[in-house]
C-alpha cells in the first residue's frame, strides 16, 4: 500500500500542473505527400573541413557556443569535434579508456562557461575538460545513471535526467546539479517519462531550453533550478493513454499500441514566429512523422522519400532553428544545388541549419 500512494503522489505531483492550460491541438492534420523542398527554409549550410586522418561518423549531438560549433559523432571511435561557424576545423576531444579522465563512450556532453561536461554511461561518470585546451579539470563519478543533460547558457545548475530506478514504476527522474556536480537534487518521475526521453525531447528556441515530456506530451521551459511548466500538445482521441507511462517493459508499450491508433513522443519542438514544428511517433515507434502548424492550418509529414528522411528526422533544435549533418554518401549533386554550395567539395559533411515551412506567395 505504501509503494502504491507513492507512486499516485508522483503521478499526480508530474503529470497534473496547477493550471494546466488547453494546449496545443492537434488533431486531424492535412497529410502532405509531396515534394518537400517546397516547404525548406534552409537559413544556413556550411561545408566542414574536416582533416583527412580523422574518421567522421554518424553525429548525435549538435550545441553552439559563441563562434564554436560542437559536434558528438560515432566515428571509430566517440569524439567531440569543434569547428567555427564557417566550418573550419579547430579542435577533437577524445581520451578513450577507462583510466582517469578517459571514457568508453560519450552519451552526451554539456557546455559550460569555459569548459565542457561529458558523460560515460558505462563507467558511470562525468567528465569536465577545459575548453582551451582539455585538460582534465575534474572527474565525477555517479551513483546513478543518467539518459540526458544540458547547461543552458547563463544557469548556475545543469539539468539532468536519470533513468535509475528508485522504486516500483519510480524512477530518480529530473534533476539540476551545481557546476562542480557536488550538489545534485532530483523529482522522482514515473518510469515512461524518463525510459522515454530522447536527446531530442530538449530544444532551444526563442532563447531558452524546453522540456517535452514523453507520454504526457507536456512542455516545460527549464529555468535556473526548476521545470516550468508552458503548455502541451493536445492530440484528441489520439493522444495515447496515460497507463502508457507507468510500463515498465517495451513489450507492453508494443502491445497497446496494436490495440489503438496514437500519436505519441513528441520531440524535436521548434516555436518560433507562431509557426510550431515537431516530430512526432504515429502508431508504432518506427514511425516518425513530422507536425507543422501555420497560421491555424495543420500538416502532417510522413517519412517515405531519402529527402523526408534527411530533413525531417533533424539532430536537434538549437538557437531556434532544426539542426542536422549530412555526411558523404547522404547526399547527391541535386542536394548541393539545393543547398547552393560549390560542387567540388561532394566529399566533406554538410551542416545545416533550416525550418518546416510553408512558403508564403
Amino acid at each position: 500500500m505504501r509503494k502504491l500512494l507513492f507512486l499516485c503522489s508522483i503521478i499526480l505531483a508530474s503529470c497534473a500542473p496547477a493550471h494546466e492550460s488547453e494546449g496545443i491541438l492537434f488533431v486531424d492534420p492535412i497529410t502532405v505527400d509531396g515534394d518537400l523542398t517546397e516547404w525548406l527554409d534552409i537559413e544556413q549550410s556550411v561545408i566542414l573541413n574536416i582533416p583527412d586522418s580523422i574518421v567522421f561518423g554518424k553525429v548525435k549531438q549538435i550545441e553552439y557556443q559563441d563562434s564554436l560549433v560542437f559536434l558528438l559523432e560515432e566515428g571509430v571511435a566517440s569524439s567531440v569535434l569543434v569547428f567555427n561557424r564557417s566550418g573550419n576545423f579547430k579542435n577533437q576531444l577524445i581520451n578513450l579508456g577507462s583510466g582517469p579522465s578517459e571514457y568508453i563512450e560519450i552519451a552526451f556532453f554539456m557546455l559550460q562557461d569555459d569548459s565542457i561536461v561529458i558523460y560515460d554511461r558505462y563507467q558511470k561518470k562525468l567528465i569536465s575538460f577545459l575548453l582551451d585546451d582539455y585538460t582534465k579539470v575534474k572527474e565525477f563519478k555517479m551513483d546513478y545513471y543518467l539518459v540526458g543533460g544540458i547547461h543552458p547558457t547563463g544557469n548556475n545548475l545543469s539539468f539532468l535526467v536519470s533513468d535509475e530506478s528508485v522504486e516500483m514504476e519510480i524512477q530518480r527522474g529530473y534533476g539540476f546539479a551545481s557546476q562542480d556536480f557536488s550538489r545534485m537534487q532530483f523529482d522522482p518521475q514515473i518510469v515512461g517519462f524518463t525510459e522515454g526521453f530522447l536527446p531530442e525531447s530538449i530544444g532551444e528556441f526563442e532563447g531558452d531550453y524546453f522540456l517535452v515530456q514523453p507520454f504526457s506530451d507536456r512542455i516545460y521551459k527549464i529555468t535556473q533550478d526548476s521545470l516550468e511548466y508552458v503548455t502541451r500538445i493536445d492530440f484528441g482521441n489520439k493522444k495515447i493513454p496515460r497507463v502508457a507511462s507507468t510500463f515498465m517493459e517495451a513489450d507492453e508499450v508494443h502491445e497497446l499500441l496494436l490495440e489503438g491508433s496514437y500519436f505519441f513522443a513528441v520531440h524535436n519542438l521548434l516555436i518560433e514566429n507562431s509557426i510550431i514544428s515537431f516530430n512526432f511517433l504515429n502508431e508504432s515507434i518506427e514511425n516518425t512523422n513530422m507536425a507543422l502548424i501555420q497560421n491555424g492550418q495543420l500538416f502532417r509529414f510522413p517519412i517515405n522519400t531519402s529527402l523526408k528522411e534527411i530533413f525531417l528526422k533533424p539532430i536537434g533544435v538549437r538557437e531556434g532553428l532544426l539542426q542536422t549533418v549530412l555526411l558523404p554518401g547522404e547526399y547527391d549533386e541535386a542536394m548541393v544545388d539545393l543547398l547552393d554550395l560549390p560542387k567540388s567539395n561532394q566529399d566533406r559533411p554538410i551542416m545545416i541549419s533550416y525550418a518546416i515551412r510553408k512558403s508564403v506567395e
